[in-house]
């Protein structure tokens, strides 16, 4: 036999496994009905009474107390405050109306030994979080300390909490390399608050403890200029935030009737006080942890299970996120590589680069490079995997990785559109006006730089219940910096 035949059935072989590797990562119209009809069911369970039992896994629905909506026509100084997983950030926001802001800000780096020490305590950390705060109005806004002028900060805290009003929350649980045992429990506005005014700055109301989803959605409602206005004599609504990029969310407004799990004296002085709708952060990230519907391959089995943090949680986000994209692929290529199909030329496992060997070490950020590679030999994908892997490819290996990449990236954008149809359908939002339009604000590295994942969404949309005609009316916006804007503007609707 030729080594032209040889080569041609090699190929052949390898491209068989790989379109069954794209198979199972297909979804199909009648899938995505089924999801999104299940999403529904989901959101309704999270809003019911709140759940006793400690086991629940179903959608959080985390009512966030913020029951108003910025149109873009707000002014005044604002301060937002956002501690991250290795940055803290200050920010002031001045609103000038007609949705244009300006922005000042000072990020610092959160020293090592309040993220891994089990010895540090809530005051060592709020400490520096006032400190810093000071450090960021000595230099920017000195006239405040001066005349005691009162400033309304917003607080973007994302970690897992107990909110039970716009300004309070405790501490259910740390992560992102936190270990401070005695903050759980804790109000983190009380704790924060009181370092403020140690530090001298009693004039800084911490007055709204914000999520950056929740941030997101407002920051939109700000900035757009289509919000309440005519665009083609059609009104635009914004009617939801989200994010996609290292993890997933979303957040929008529902009507304080149907959140259940308040409770039944909050609900009505909220209604009796003339308001209707509450923001809802919906973590949708544990969509379906039970996997009753979720697409399941092996490879998500196996980095749920093998190499993530917290095995049999945020399922959804495990095959939606930035974070996994590249390692759903550096599954899929070892285990090609185990059948025999691909990198022949490595004898052994072991013997394999160490990048493609090391869970997380292949960015999302190669994959966006290899998804559009339209070069001659695709060079530009063969240099992106020597790169990131040092990982040697033939043009055969590259057509099919470029499968794989698209495969899985087309099916993260396909369940991306699940939560935003499921949204749509159970507030109705696309019927509310006669040919009414609706805008979702985005945020994130996956939605505003992966190529083709805003079309790949819209597609999906289109496959859904809410249909080609639902589809043309949705407008997918980015909406910029929501834990900084964001987290002042629910500082302002407090």
């Amino acid at each position: 036999m030729s080594f032209d035949k040889v080569h041609q059935e090699k190929h052949a072989v390898l491209s068989k496994a790989v379109d069954e590797v794209c198979e199972a990562f297909t979804l199909t119209s009648e899938k995505l009905h089924e999801l999104t009809d299940f999403f529904v069911a989901s959101m309704e369970k999270g809003l019911g009474e709140e759940k006793e039992d400690a086991e629940y896994r179903g959608l959080p629905m985390i009512p966030t107390y913020v029951t108003g909506l910025p149109n873009g026509t707000e002014n005044g100084m604002l301060l937002a405050a956002d501690l991250g997983g290795t940055n803290f950030r200050v920010c002031s926001v001045e609103l000038q109306g007609n949705h244009k802001f300006s922005l000042l800000q000072m990020k610092s780096k959160i020293p090592e030994e309040l993220l891994e020490d089990d010895s540090v305590t809530s005051d060592q950390l709020f400490g520096y979080l006032a400190r810093r705060t000071l450090a960021f109005i000595n230099k920017h806004h000195p006239e405040y300390l001066q005349n005691k002028e009162k400033l309304k900060l917003g607080f973007t805290f994302s970690y897992p909490v107990d909110q039970t009003s716009l300004s309070s929350g405790t501490l259910i649980r740390w992560t992102k390399g936190f270990k401070i045992k005695d903050t759980l429990g804790e109000d983190v506005v009380q704790l924060y608050q009181k370092h403020l005014e140690a530090q001298g700055m009693p004039m800084i109301r911490v007055v709204a403890l914000a999520n950056d989803t929740v941030g997101t959605f407002l920051s939109h409602c700000y900035c757009s200029e289509n919000n309440g206005s005519l665009t083609s004599g059609e009104i635009v609504e914004p009617v939801m935030g989200c994010i996609f990029g290292t993890g997933t969310n979303g957040a929008y407004m529902e009507k304080i009737e149907n959140i259940k799990k308040l409770p039944e004296k909050v609900r009505q002085e909220l209604l009796q006080a003339g308001k209707t709708h509450m923001c809802i952060n919906t973590e949708w990230g544990s969509f379906d942890n039970d996997l009753k519907h979720l697409p399941t391959t092996r490879y998500d089995i196996d980095i749920d299970q093998k190499f993530s943090s917290n095995p049999g949680f945020h399922l959804f986000e495990k095959r939606v996120s930035g974070m996994f994209l590249g390692e759903i692929l550096r599954n899929v290529l070892v285990d090609l590589y185990r059948k025999g199909v691909i990198f022949r030329q490595y004898p052994s496992e072991e013997a394999l680069p160490h990048r493609l060997r090391t869970p997380f070490d292949l960015s999302s950020e190669v994959l966006s490079h290899i998804e559009i590679d339209d070069s001659s030999q695709l060079r530009e994908t063969e240099l992106s995997i020597l790169q990131s892997m040092r990982l040697p490819t033939t043009h055969e290996e590259r057509i099919e990785i470029q499968k794989l990449v698209r495969a899985i990236s087309r099916r993260s954008a396909y369940l991306a559109a699940v939560p935003i149809a499921a949204i749509l359908t159970k507030t109705d939002a696309l019927n509310k006006r006669y040919h009414g339009e609706v805008e979702i604000g985005c945020d994130g590295s996956v939605v505003e730089y992966y190529p083709g994942f805003r079309s790949m969404i819209r597609h999906a949309l289109a496959l859904s219940p809410i249909g080609p005609e639902g589809e043309r009316k949705v407008h997918l916006c980015i909406a910029k910096d929501g834990s900084g804007v964001g987290a002042a503007l629910c500082a302002l609707v407090a």
